[in-house]
């Protein structure tokens, strides 16, 4: 059963870490948290739902896969801890063990790219200016094309195509 590539979204809780391998391949680590908490308009509060914490693993990629390989872990290393993303990649479990010889396990998630989403200052003054737009757009008279006169032959004051 083959794992499937997924998209998640979320805020980074820290800055991400950028290393090179001695092969010179550029690796950069950073965590994300996703959840479903909810701005409650009447109380101007987040409602805390359920959370999610991920480590997110992100490589260059090598030259032998494209002509021109994205460079992820350094672009990723422009982030800061607070900005919204989405990763794109896989869920793995990494296994290890713990000096005191007890098996721990952990998923983390394997990213192949990312976007950084768009900075908004609240969910509520998001929206407050989405309607805001929306309300100046409909305030304004529409154009009224129809009444304007035509111009003699339809091209213009020569009389020649446009072309």
């Amino acid at each position: 059963m083959a794992i499937e590539i997924i998209t998640i979204t979320g805020g980074l809780t820290r800055d991400p870490e950028l290393r090179f391998t001695p092969q010179g391949a550029g690796v950069a680590e950073f965590s994300i948290a996703q959840s479903d908490n909810r701005y409650n308009e009447q109380t101007k509060q987040w409602e805390k739902t359920r959370a999610l914490y991920l480590d997110v693993t992100i490589w260059n990629e090598t030259s032998d896969r494209k002509q021109n390989p994205t460079p992820w872990a350094e672009l990723s290393a422009e982030l800061q801890q607070g900005d919204q993303v989405a990763v794109t990649g896989k869920l793995f479990t990494h296994s290890w063990d713990t000096r005191d010889g007890d098996k721990r396990t952990k998923i983390k998630f394997l990213a192949t790219k990312f976007y950084r989403m768009p900075r908004t200052n609240t969910p509520a003054q998001g929206m407050q200016q989405a309607q805001n737009n929306v309300q100046q757009t409909m305030n304004q008279p529409a154009a009224n094309n129809w009444e304007q006169p035509t111009t003699p032959g339809g091209f213009g004051s020569s009389g020649e195509p446009p072309f």
